[in-house]
């Protein structure tokens, strides 16, 4: 019972890492939440911007903790989300 559980929550992180590094090409929520930062801005603008963008946003989140940026990149996908909805 507790080896099952212990291998979905294993095989849930990794579905997870994968997934940020799919999507971002980072692992870190930090960084993945400057690129997000940077899609959106580049999306709102409508013209990509050069990756200098993208270092801007890395000195904003380098300040930010581990539990910080993952609950902004949670909350910076349920707004994507919910725009997607409208």
């Amino acid at each position: 019972m507790i080896r099952g559980l212990l291998s979905f929550v294993f095989l849930l992180l990794i579905a997870v890492a994968g997934g940020l590094y799919y999507t971002y090409g980072e692992v870190e929520p930090c960084r993945a939440l400057a690129v997000e930062h940077a899609r959106r801005a580049e999306a709102s603008v409508g013209l990509p911007i050069a990756g200098g963008l993208e270092r801007w946003n890395r000195l904003g989140t380098s300040q930010m903790t581990f539990g910080e940026c993952a609950r902004d990149l949670v909350d910076s996908w349920r707004e994507r989300l919910a725009e997607q909805v409208e």
